[in-house]
């Protein structure tokens, strides 16, 4: 049935013990929110179900209790599920982050219910072993990644959350510190320096494969004269072993040169993952007004800055377009957030696979600020960690730059980078 309003008295409507658990009270606010209701009246509905249960306005109900109303408007609406849609109601209130993350709790065990289990009957489609957690993070409007951060920071240092609520240290530092501190040192389960052996195990574990099949284990070894072959795979680095500990891996100018050739920006840039300048310096170059920032002081830009961090970003505001090669562990994270900040495109350079994944497959979907152009670097590239390579001969990926374009309305296309455009001369 359609939601209308009715007239309702007040100690027939029900609060749901819930929203206590999940919103807790604030004095300051319930004193501010009683004043205005005094000079305004109550300008928007609670919202109850058929049950008289309250689903929307809490905090409304006991502040006319107090000034002493008899009864009240509400809007009469029905609902799948009363966890889900009390967290969805409350979408657009400002939080405190301990709010989120119990938000994020009844969620996941609410989500969790819904997940089946045993074996899929023939022709069953479930739904993936992630699903729960970018389920809740969809909910709230955050990234799986900041929800994970702000999870490890509750569970080993939750006095950090009042900090970040006030301005002190943002979400992105805070995780540093638990994750120095709890995580690396071991008490979180995983060794500090992980060594290519435990890498590589852990990338085949997560597309399926055995680690301990016959000729994976002997690669490792050199038995078969592969473990350089699986280095690459893997992206590390052959002489030291080892990724660069912030995913630092510099962008060669002639490939922001060749984007730039062929894509028009217009108006100012940001460049939230800029490192060295790499990148900035070619937009400059270019004649572009260009904001440079990175989580990691090195010498170029504002730092630090957190681009994925929603306090951070919002006192920097809006510019025309976004463009950088993001850590590719986080592609997806930089995209959404982007998303929040340009007002015109958003350029990503990235892997080709980045293209592919379940979890991203809702990310190519959108229609507000779709994917327009891909613009595919023909050949492998050589990415060294901490500087330029201009070696000729490439690695084992092929990456592209992505272009979304805000409001665009078509088919994505894709276009060629020939590899002249990029490399240098033999």
């Amino acid at each position: 049935m359609s939601d209308y309003i009715i007239r309702m008295d007040i100690e027939k409507i029900n609060p749901n013990p819930l929203n206590k658990k999940i919103y807790g009270y604030n004095k300051k606010e319930h004193e501010e929110l009683k004043k205005s209701i005094e000079i305004c009246g109550l300008l928007d509905p609670l919202t109850i179900t058929r049950d008289n249960l309250l689903l929307s306005g809490h905090r409304r109900l006991e502040a006319v209790k107090e000034i002493g109303w008899t009864d009240v408007d509400c809007r009469l609406t029905d609902v799948d599920n009363i966890v889900i849609s009390l967290v969805e109601m409350n979408r657009h209130r400002v939080k405190t982050t301990s709010e989120l993350l119990n938000e994020a709790e009844v969620l996941k065990e609410e989500y969790g219910k819904m997940v089946k289990m045993g074996r899929p009957k023939k022709g069953e489609e479930r739904e993936g072993r992630n699903w729960t957690i970018l389920s809740v993070a969809e909910q709230l409007g955050t990234s799986t990644t900041n929800l994970k951060k702000l999870m490890s920071i509750k569970k080993y240092e939750p006095e950090l959350l009042n900090q970040i609520d006030l301005g002190i240290i943002s979400t992105g530092k805070a995780y540093r510190l638990v994750r120095e501190r709890h995580i690396l040192n071991g008490k979180g389960g995983r060794p500090k320096t992980k060594t290519f052996v435990s890498e590589y195990e852990e990338l085949l574990n997560k597309y399926g494969y055995d680690f301990n099949q016959e000729g994976i284990t002997d690669s490792l070894n050199g038995v078969n004269g592969n473990s350089t072959w699986s280095k690459a795979v893997c992206g590390i680095e052959i002489n030291e072993g080892q990724r660069e500990i912030n995913d630092f891996y510099p962008t060669n100018p002639k490939l922001t040169r060749a984007l730039l050739d062929r894509e028009i920006l217009e108006g100012s840039v940001w460049e939230p993952a800029c490192g060295e300048g790499d990148m900035s310096k070619v937009l400059n170059e270019y004649g572009y007004d260009v904001f440079s920032s990175d989580l990691i002081d090195r010498g170029y830009g504002e730092a630090p800055i957190d681009f994925l961090d929603d306090n951070q970003i919002k006192k920097i505001g809006k510019y025309d377009v976004v463009m950088t090669n993001p850590p590719f562990c986080n592609g997806k994270e930089f995209v959404l957030q982007a998303k929040k900040v340009a007002r015109k495109k958003i350029c990503i350079l990235n892997k080709t696979l980045f293209i592919d994944s379940v979890g991203r497959y809702e990310m190519w979907l959108d229609k507000e600020f779709p994917l327009k152009t891909m613009y595919q670097i023909v050949g492998s590239l050589p990415f060294r960690k901490n500087n330029i390579s201009e070696e000729r001969k490439g690695g084992l990926f092929s990456y592209a730059w992505y272009v979304f374009e805000k409001d665009y309305v078509g088919k994505p296309t894709i276009k060629w980078i020939p590899p002249y455009s990029y490399q240098p001369k033999s």
